[in-house]
């Protein structure tokens, strides 16, 4: 009897192309849905142990959060220089891990931006800044494309999206799903990409990749969105915005080696000492020197230093990252002038950073 053998052979490929359709950062139990994960890598895991949090609460109160004026622009200066760049295309950043791509082939495009004085929930408690805000959310230019890479407090920050204006006319790029959040704030134009996936707006297309990471906004979500960083493409250039990542060589070697070269990398530099709290090491951001070799993997001609000065995170000193990101350029390969570091709210050409 062949048709005994032809259903088995059948089952046993449908079972084969439902295990294909399921990437490996997908996770599911009895065919449901049950959280991402990173992609393998033969590093040291936090596991389940027990954040300390009132050690933790004491340590970082005692992190001097003093900035000198060499990272600051006053807001009269902010202005000036967004007023002089004109219709320039150009790229500003908004601290932390905020950035806003002005005029890009007609377009205003924003990356995680935060632009509250708390992160945490509803943004009324948590951690608060220490720096001051460049931009307040009606000083923004009409946004065309937000980006939000995942969702932690300091990346999908509450207070900044619920204030954006014409929310229903921008282009969102979210995590992977996440799109009730954003649809309960009014947005309607929701895109969430898998690792590798890409939509064209314009002339600029926009890809998903991947990152090493985790998220977690509740007490009950931990995972149930995807992390990512994105790829930004327009006329013959590309630059990485990096959402929270670890570097993860061979993950990111592979990556670069598919980008095939990028003009800049836009990467985390900071929240990354945790010692103190019995963490040795991080794998979910990157030290300035890891940010560098990222730098290299990627293939990236300049690195631009990102995720600091603006929250206490971690335990390094506030100043550590971008002094050591300049100081160690050469060592990974890079010129210093390679190693970008802007002031909080400073404006530059795009073409200084694509040339």
């Amino acid at each position: 009897m062949r048709i005994p053998l032809i259903l088995c052979t059948l089952f046993s490929l449908s079972i084969s192309l439902n295990a294909m359709e399921k990437p490996y950062h997908h996770v599911y139990e009895n065919g449901k849905f049950k959280e991402f994960r990173n992609l393998p890598a033969d590093v040291p895991q936090w596991g389940k142990r027990k954040w300390p949090y009132f050690k933790w609460t004491k340590l970082k109160k005692e992190i001097d959060t003093f900035v000198p004026n060499e990272f600051l622009l006053s807001k009269d200066e902010i202005l000036e220089n967004i007023k002089k760049m004109g219709k320039t295309p150009s790229i500003q950043w908004l601290g932390h891990n905020g950035w806003l791509f002005r005029n890009l082939k007609g377009k205003n495009v924003l990356f995680d931006p935060v632009l509250g004085d708390t992160i945490g929930p509803m943004s009324i408690f948590g951690s608060n800044r220490f720096t001051p805000i460049p931009l307040q959310v009606d000083e923004l230019p009409k946004i065309d494309v937000l980006i939000i890479s995942h969702h932690h407090y300091d990346h999908r920050d509450y207070f900044t999206l619920k204030n954006i204006k014409n929310k229903k006319d921008i282009e969102v790029f979210a995590p992977l799903r996440s799109k009730s959040f954003y649809k309960s704030l009014g947005y309607k134009k929701i895109h969430e990409l898998d690792w590798d996936e890409s939509k064209t707006i314009g002339d600029l297309k926009f890809t998903a990749k991947t990152s090493y990471h985790w998220s977690k906004v509740g007490l009950t979500d931990r995972n149930k969105t995807l992390w990512s960083s994105y790829l930004l493409e327009w006329d013959n250039n590309k630059a990485w915005l990096g959402g929270d990542s670890g570097y993860i060589k061979k993950i990111f070697d592979e990556v670069g080696n598919k980008i095939g070269g990028i003009s800049f990398a836009i990467l985390g530099i900071a929240a990354y000492d945790f010692k103190k709290l019995g963490f040795n090491e991080t794998y979910m951001h990157t030290t300035p020197s890891q940010a560098l070799e990222m730098g290299k993997s990627l293939k990236a001609k300049k690195v631009i230093g990102s995720h600091f000065l603006t929250f206490v995170l971690s335990l390094e000193k506030v100043l550590d990252p971008p002094k050591l990101l300049k100081e160690n350029a050469e060592k990974y390969g890079y010129k210093k002038d390679d190693a970008v570091i802007f002031k909080i709210g400073e404006v530059k050409n795009l073409k200084e950073l694509t040339n």
